[in-house]
C-alpha cells in the first residue's frame, strides 16, 4: 500500500514538473516579439501603405500604435535612417530587429545612442521595434 502511495506521489510530482516547465517555456517565448505576428500587426496598423511588397521594412513603436510604419528598403539603409524617420529622431532608443529565418531570436538587440550609426546591415522585410530605453528606478 505504501508503494502505491509513493507511486501516486511521484506521478503527481512529474505532472506538476511538466506543468511548471511548460509555464516557464511559454513565459520565455512571450518575452520577446516574434517575427510573423509582429509583421502582421504592423501591416494591420498601416493598411493604406503603398510600398512595394518586396521593398518593405516594417517599423513598430513599442509604446504607440499610431507610430507604426512601413518604409522602403534601399541598399545601404542604416538603423539611424530608420530611427530618424520616426518621432524618435535625435533620441537614444532601444532597437530590436527580427528576421523571418530567426522568428523569435532578434538579429539586433541593443540601445542606439542619438550620435551612433550602427553598421548593422538591414535587409528587406526586416521587422524593427523601436522604444525609448528602459529606465530602472530604485
Amino acid at each position: 500500500m505504501a508503494q502505491l502511495s509513493t507511486l501516486g506521489h511521484m506521478s503527481a510530482m512529474r505532472i506538476l514538473a511538466v506543468i511548471l516547465l511548460s509555464l516557464v517555456a511559454m513565459t520565455c517565448f512571450a518575452a520577446l516579439p516574434e517575427y510573423f505576428s509582429s509583421r502582421q500587426w504592423i501591416e494591420q496598423h498601416t493598411p493604406n501603405d503603398k510600398t512595394p511588397t518586396e521593398q518593405r521594412i516594417f517599423v513598430g513603436d513599442d509604446l504607440e500604435t499610431t507610430n507604426t510604419y512601413i518604409l522602403r528598403y534601399h541598399a545601404g539603409i542604416l538603423l539611424r535612417d530608420i530611427i530618424d524617420s520616426t518621432h524618435y529622431k535625435g533620441s537614444d532608443v532601444f532597437v530590436i530587429v527580427l528576421r523571418s529565418e530567426h522568428k523569435t531570436e532578434p538579429v539586433f538587440f541593443d540601445v542606439v545612442k542619438q550620435s551612433e550609426k550602427p553598421k548593422f546591415e538591414l535587409r528587406t522585410k526586416d521587422v524593427i521595434w523601436i522604444t525609448p530605453p528602459r529606465v530602472d528606478i530604485n
